[in-house]
């Protein structure tokens, strides 16, 4: 359980108080009671309850004002769509209107997958994974707003890039058979290695590699790390598609033309490998084709689990307090008669 304002718990201590206070005055200033019959029995203990009752209605209306929330409950969501992982390149080539250009592209890409589930990963020296795939939108757009150049490294690793939004596309089916470090070292290697082949078998097996797919968004120009052609070739057995939204690097990189077109030409390559395709943000006609692309894409059911969400419980108190109060006035009202 959380509570939302923890600090009102500090208005029990003057309700104590207060409480003790008015208990202690037991009587009314009347000049005889020599007429009044001392209460005894069921009344008396009906009476002497009307105090405890009305400072309890107080009692549970502090409890509710506090907004208590119960701990996160499982919830299980069934829908038609696709899952999808955007690798965003952070590194110094993306440095100025290339970071800016991927970010307004993710963005709309967000904005327009109403029905589809959506992970974000971003890599340079390093590669992280900054959003499992889910559904929440302005998660998504959030985390897309801290984005920006240089933020894992000035180098280009987008092997290592692409590898991560493997392992997150993946990260529960997994489990404790898998590993991370394993299944990397595996498939960097001239040849896919048993373990990796192991682990391309087992998800066929359960049937979990429909409608996944990876989109990055890169110069194309990689300098550290795996080879991108390493995670690709894992993914082309897996029968998962990737594709390329490539931007033009940065003026203030200086890298050698003739390398950066060999890299861009290993990489496209590697990309149709998987039956994916290469498109340039540069050109509008290439974005919208992009767009189209991913909605050929057929849909198939997804079920999300364990989507965690919080139960407000401040409704429960609430009622508690407007049923003493009511038993409070009743017993005031109607059963204490004073001649």
């Amino acid at each position: 359980m959380t509570i939302a304002n923890p600090w009102l718990f500090l208005l029990l201590i003057p309700l104590g108080l207060l409480y003790f206070f008015w208990k202690g005055k037991k009587y009314i200033g009347y000049s005889s009671l020599y007429h009044v019959k001392e209460p005894h029995g069921f009344r008396k203990i009906i009476e002497g309850s009307y105090k405890p009752v009305f400072f309890g209605s107080l009692f549970f209306l502090i409890v509710a004002m506090t907004y208590p929330q119960s701990a996160y409950h499982k919830e299980k969501i069934s829908l038609r769509g696709r899952e999808i992982l955007l690798c965003i390149d952070t590194s110094f080539s993306t440095t100025g209107a290339a970071i800016e250009t991927i970010k307004e592209i993710v963005g709309a890409f967000i904005k327009k997958r109403t029905n589809d589930i959506i992970g974000l990963s971003i890599f340079g020296t390093d590669a992280a994974l900054i959003t499992m795939p889910t559904m929440e939108r302005e998660l998504l757009q959030k985390s897309l707003e801290r984005v920006h150049s240089s933020q894992m490294g000035y180098q280009t690793s987008i092997g290592e890039g692409i590898f991560t939004s493997i392992t997150a596309l993946f990260e529960k089916e997994m489990g404790n058979k898998f590993t991370f470090t394993e299944l990397r070292n595996s498939i960097n290697k001239q040849y896919l290695g048993d373990y990796a082949i192991s682990f391309v078998k087992e998800m066929k097996k359960r049937d979990v590699l429909k409608n996944k797919l990876i989109i990055l968004f890169t110069d194309g120009i990689y300098n550290i790390g795996m080879s991108p052609d390493r995670p690709l070739r894992l993914l082309q057995r897996l029968g998962i598609k990737a594709y390329v939204v490539a931007v033009k690097a940065s003026d203030v990189y200086g890298i050698d033309p003739d390398v950066a077109a060999q890299h861009i030409r290993e990489l496209q390559e590697a990309i149709e490998s998987t039956g994916g395709k290469y498109f340039h943000a540069d050109n509008f006609e290439e974005v919208a084709h992009f767009y189209n692309e991913i909605d050929r894409i057929e849909k198939d059911e997804i079920v999300i689990e364990n989507i965690l969400k919080k139960k407000d419980l401040y409704l429960y108190p609430t009622i508690a307090s407007l049923f003493f109060l009511l038993v409070s006035v009743f017993i005031e009202n109607f059963w204490i008669k004073i001649p």
